[in-house]
């Protein structure tokens, strides 16, 4: 690869992924004592309570896909697209604005749970995700300028910049219209959905899709291919969304509600070619790659299943497969991506990276508690429920104590080298 000027660019941003990724674990650490106090708590939302169970899920869904899952997702996107996209569009201003505005928008909502003040949640939660939606805003022209401009000089970086310039921000703006007018019947139902499957899934399907056929250059998706292969998820999740809209106000059956929301999900992972990714990451001739981005491709066929298995009880989750998504496929192709990233940075060879399964493990056992909840197996008696909570929430946060070592290692007491230009450049940017 010839000398690129984007090697100059990145000079000037890189490294911010790692203030964002460090905000995000530390974020989640929050958001857990967030939800454990609402399993505690006493007030008219906690889980003890039955009302309000769709505000509250939607109020903790746009903190982990605005909040915490989003520093991750612009983490990466400003160590990496200014090079990709061959232009100085991101700088020092943005990342601190961003960041900033976002764990401020965080800890509005963290603390309106906390206050056990219906009222005061939603104000809070109101202002809260206004400021969340403010921050990936104020990306969103810079994001546009790298698009436009890639275009403008052919660079083969495929429309990647049009998450973070379009995708995100209308999507935010979506979750926020939806929260403000909640009181129309079906609208927080659409929102939660939104950002869910539409906003999140197409991220999450882009991260995978991005890993095996860019990084790795296994080529499961001819290039010519892959906008279609998002474009055909992203129509199904809308269509889902308004599934979930008509189906909140009696339109439609619960049978094709569920059924649209299955159907975005197995298109993401047959649109992943899993007989194809299997072949390069099993047997005696298989290939290094992200484990944990591998196991969320997967993790999309069983949240497909999981919402057209018949009588499936949901618990206290307004949506188990919603819970079950979030969790597994966009939690661990985000992290995925993030660690890779970070070890590309190290120059660290990708036959000798660490195959990560003591959070594959930690995240498998919280997805079972799902299913132990939707299969209502009453191990532990009227308890069962709470301790199957316990659960996944002692999977989240040990997931995130495993990726704090695994940062906090390389960085500070790693042999390996970080370099301000990550590794295999010319895949990222070819």
């Amino acid at each position: 690869m010839g000398e690129n000027p984007g090697k100059v660019i990145l000079n000037k941003m890189t490294g911010n992924y790692i203030s964002h990724f460090m905000s995000s674990g530390l974020m989640v650490l929050l958001f857990l004592l967030a939800v454990s106090w609402l399993s505690y708590s006493t007030s008219d939302y906690s889980f003890r309570q039955d009302n309000y169970q769709v505000e509250i899920a939607y109020i903790l869904t746009s903190l982990i896909s605005l909040g915490w899952m989003m520093s991750m997702v612009v983490g990466i996107s400003f160590d990496l697209f200014p090079l990709t996209h061959n232009l100085d569009s991101y700088n020092q201003t943005h990342s601190t604005h961003y960041l900033f505005i976002n764990i401020v928008g965080q800890l509005l909502i963290i603390v309106g749970i906390f206050s056990n003040n219906l009222q005061l949640l939603f104000e809070m939660s109101t202002i809260g995700m206004v400021l969340l939606c403010w921050g990936v805003l104020s990306i969103a022209w810079p994001s546009w300028k790298l698009h436009k401009n890639s275009k403008e000089e052919n660079i083969n970086c495929g429309n990647v910049a049009l998450i973070p310039s379009l995708l995100v921000p209308v999507s935010s703006l979506i979750v926020l219209a939806c929260w403000i007018f909640r009181q129309k019947t079906g609208f927080l139902e659409f929102g939660l959905a939104f950002n869910v499957v539409v906003m999140m899934g197409t991220i999450t399907l882009s991260l995978i899709l991005a890993h095996f056929n860019r990084r790795l250059s296994w080529d499961v998706v001819k290039f010519s291919n892959f906008r279609p292969a998002v474009s055909i998820y992203l129509g199904l999740a809308v269509v889902h969304s308004f599934a979930s809209m008509w189906h909140a106000r009696g339109d439609i059956s619960q049978t094709i509600f569920e059924y649209s929301l299955a159907a975005p999900l197995l298109w993401g992972f047959i649109s992943t070619r899993p007989i194809k990714t299997i072949r390069n990451a099993v047997g005696p001739l298989q290939k290094p790659h992200s484990r944990l981005i591998g196991t969320a491709q997967w993790f999309f066929l069983v949240t497909g299943v999981m919402a057209i298995i018949p009588d499936f009880y949901p618990g206290k989750f307004t949506n188990i497969t919603y819970v079950g998504f979030m969790f597994s496929c966009a939690v661990l192709s985000t992290w995925g991506s993030g660690i890779y990233l970070h070890q590309d940075h190290l120059h660290k060879s990708i036959h000798n990276r660490p195959g990560l399964w003591s959070i594959i493990i930690v995240n498998t056992i919280g997805m079972l508690s799902l299913f132990l909840i939707g299969f209502e197996v009453t191990v532990f008696g009227e308890y069962s429920d709470l301790v199957y909570f316990f659960m996944r929430s002692i999977a989240l946060g040990l997931m995130i104590i495993f990726i704090f070592i695994l940062l906090i290692r390389d960085l500070f007491f790693s042999m390996d080298t970080w370099h301000r230009i990550p590794m295999s450049m010319d895949r990222y940017a070819s």
